[in-house]
């Protein structure tokens, strides 16, 4: 045995257990019965074969018996059907049976020909009208030019060749397709004895076709991959971008993929056609060992990722990363403290990942052209979706990552009421403050220099009480007795920043907190209050949700006084169903705020790139009060150690990440919105990737690539190199890389 795929084998056994297969798509196959056992036998042995091997089930119907009548073709994904003849009766209604099937997601594959160009009854025929109506949902336009001539040249896409000894020398039936998609995929083409070109078979994501008799050569060998054929039919185009997962669902990864946009297939077992793929990631405890089938993928240059347990587990306290993997800043770790169950090291693997103790966590080996990647399933968690991203595409040949590339800083609970208390923590720096001292004379003007030293924009998140009433009466004596607060909202009026609302008072916005009527009175009541402070001309677009806590009744509720509101902060770090990146109401973004607080720096910063490792962003908060608070100030800093850190902490993010956009909480909410709801669609070949975007779509749109190889753009172009990493801002439609 090769030592590959000996080397191979072992290291799956190790990795993965067993299922059973499972059919999870099937086809229905179409003969006439009339036609003496042609369409049948052809189906039964080329076609059947094929479909088995792709895990894809399939029944066998004669279109002229009582069964079909009673078949709907809905229940398939795929239609093939083989005919001798072109006669069928009632031909146009079978036509309009295709043309819905199509039209509601269905694929057919046409074998020889149609088999419906005229109607058996001698009346009522189809025309090129009906005939069209399904060659061109195919990508073609269909003339009537059927002549039989003798092959001069054929030619077989290499991509769908199985055998270059094949022989065409008998008369054979030729008739024009003309190509009328860029998706169409020519299989054959033959030079006739007119020395005109004939497109013979040819294939595009919604089916095909294999025309005439060019199924078999002269010696009755099969002229092109079936397997690929199908293979692209079911599983998608093969130029697409797109990955592959085996195994039991999976949030955190479902999620991580989703985060990426790129298209992925997620099966229960083993498909036995991989070639479209460009990664294949299998969950160890239901992955059908499949080893030929992953070893030839990789052999001939595949990427498989095993996400496993393994028979090592051990407390790691912290994950070290390397610019080979994403660019971090010197000495950078991701602090950790739980157990980690990893498969240790193999021999001859390259070290991906190691623990703060040097222990390899993740790993890969060569196999063949391809490679195997072992990554503990125990790091995929939400916090670190974004190091298994990242861990996997800068291991691909070539990657490519749609990326949000928007940061936003908010200023919570500020202008806040205040109530000239003398705290410890703030006369022990100080000397005979009060909290409104520090607030408005100390902490804000000092944010002020802190935005204006590195050009950064602020969103506030105006709170106007901390009381704690849910029932009327609603009133604002705390504002009214913080002038400091009047006159700080006045300048953010003025000034070069955003001003958005926390709430009435700090109580989460949910049902446990809120009968629907009361919360309805008090949001009517903030926002006259608001216009009222205001004036009419200021409209809140931003709301962050106090206590990062708000439910979808709340959320409702909100929109419903506040039809504006384009954001709503919470935080990345809760688990309930508004903690995710995600498109409420009509044009409503949930924003989870990925970072606060002002230390340790070292946690904020990893927080940080990790978020931006998973989608291009991070958002940060922080508080006026921080410095007093035992929770969120356990170390019982200054105000000055604090106000360093957080310095620190930007001036680290933008020197290494100079390319990433401040703004707004609205105006990140408004490119977050683009990038969650307007998808690219991305294909790749060894020549090219196009990324192509709705024509409605704002610009530019960013990316994370890397490629083993040159490549020039056109329609975007590159904003940051580091390493292998390539930051590309995208600004048609329609962008090239060419390879």
């Amino acid at each position: 045995m090769h030592k590959n795929r000996l080397r191979f084998f072992v290291i799956l056994i190790l990795l993965l257990s067993l299922s059973s297969t499972m059919f999870a798509t099937k086809a229905l196959l179409l003969y006439k019965g009339s036609e003496q056992g042609y369409g049948y036998n052809v189906l039964l042995k080329y076609i059947a074969p094929e479909l088995k091997k792709l895990l894809i089930d399939y029944d066998v119907i004669d279109i002229e018996s009582d069964s079909f009548k009673s078949t709907s073709l809905n229940d398939y994904d795929l239609v093939v059907s083989c005919y001798y003849t072109s006669q069928m009766n009632q031909a146009k209604q079978y036509l309009k049976s295709l043309f819905d099937y199509i039209c509601q997601g269905g694929r057919i594959l046409i074998i020889n020909n149609i088999g419906a160009s005229i109607d058996s009854s001698g009346t009522n025929h189809p025309g090129l009208q009906e005939l069209n109506s399904i060659y061109n949902l195919l990508g073609v336009s269909y003339t009537y030019s059927w002549k039989k001539s003798k092959p001069v040249q054929v030619t077989i896409n290499r991509e769908f060749q199985v055998d270059k000894t094949l022989s065409f020398e008998k008369d054979r039936d030729v008739e024009s397709y003309l190509f009328i998609s860029s998706n169409i995929e020519p299989i054959i083409q033959v030079v006739a004895e007119d020395n005109k070109t004939y497109n013979t078979a040819f294939l595009s994501p919604i089916g095909g076709m294999i025309g005439y008799n060019y199924l078999l050569d002269d010696n009755g060998k099969v002229t092109v991959n079936l397997s690929r054929v199908f293979g692209e039919l079911i599983y998608g185009d093969w130029k697409n971008y797109k990955l592959l997962v085996v195994g039991k669902d999976n949030y955190e990864l479902r999620k991580a993929l989703d985060y990426t946009l790129l298209d992925y297939d997620w099966t229960p077992s083993l498909p036995s056609v991989l070639f479209g793929y460009e990664a294949v990631i299998c969950l160890n405890d239901t992955v059908e060992l499949n080893d030929a089938v992953l070893n030839n993928y990789m052999l001939d240059g595949g990427t498989v990722v095993i996400l496993a347990m393994g028979s090592v587990s051990r407390v790691i306290k912290g994950i070290n990363v390397t610019n080979n993997i994403f660019p971090v800043p010197n000495e950078f770790k991701i602090s950790w403290n739980k157990s980690v169950r990893f498969q240790e090291q193999k021999t001859s693997s390259e070290i991906l990942l190691t623990s703060s103790d040097n222990d390899v966590l993740s790993w890969k080996i060569e196999i063949g052209s391809g490679q195997l990647i072992y990554y503990p399933i125990d790091l995929l968690e939400k916090r670190l979706r974004g190091l298994f991203i990242q861990t996997v595409f800068s291991q691909l040949p070539i990657s490519i990552q749609p990326v949000i590339n928007s940061y936003s800083i908010y200023l919570d609970d500020f202008p806040l009421p205040a109530y000239n208390r003398k705290i410890d923590a703030l006369t022990r720096e100080f000397g005979d403050i009060t909290d409104n001292n520090f607030y408005y004379n100390i902490w804000w003007p000092m944010m002020k220099e802190l935005a204006k030293k590195f050009g950064i924009k602020y969103t506030t998140a105006f709170v106007a009480n901390y009381n704690a009433s849910v029932t009327w009466p609603f009133s604002f004596q705390e504002y009214i007795n913080t002038p400091e607060q009047k006159k700080a909202l006045q300048e953010l009026l003025d000034g070069e920043y955003e001003i958005g609302v926390h709430g009435y008072n700090h109580i989460p916005l949910t049902k446990s907190n809120w009968k629907e009527d009361e919360l309805a009175g008090v949001l009517r009541t903030f926002k006259i209050f608001l216009r009222n402070v205001l004036n009419e001309q200021y409209v809140p677009y931003t709301y962050v949700a106090p206590n990062n806590i708000i439910d979808e009744f709340g959320a409702k509720e909100l929109l419903k006084v506040f039809p504006d509101i384009t954001s709503i902060g919470t935080t990345y770090k809760a688990t309930d169903t508004i903690s995710e990146f995600s498109v409420i109401g009509d044009k409503t973004v949930v924003i989870p705020r990925t970072t606060s607080g002002y230390y340790p720096v070292q946690t904020i910063i990893s927080d940080s790139v990790l978020s931006i490792m998973t989608l291009g962003t991070f958002q940060y908060f922080v508080h006026p009060d921080d410095v007093f608070s035992t929770d969120r100030n356990p170390e019982n800093k200054t105000w000055k150690e604090m106000y360093e850190s957080i310095q620190s902490f930007i001036s680290t993010i933008q020197m290494y990440y100079p390319f990433l956009n401040n703004h707004f909480s609205s105006e990140s909410a408004e490119i977050i919105y683009e990038f969650l709801t307007k998808k690219p669609h991305i294909s790749l070949t060894d020549k090219e990737m196009i990324v192509s975007l709705p024509l409605e779509c704002d610009f530019p749109r960013y990316y994370y690539l890397r490629a083993n190889k040159p490549f020039t753009i056109s329609g975007g172009r590159i904003v940051f190199v580091s390493n292998d990493l390539y930051v590309i801002a995208q600004f048609d439609n329609v962008m090239k890389i060419v390879f």
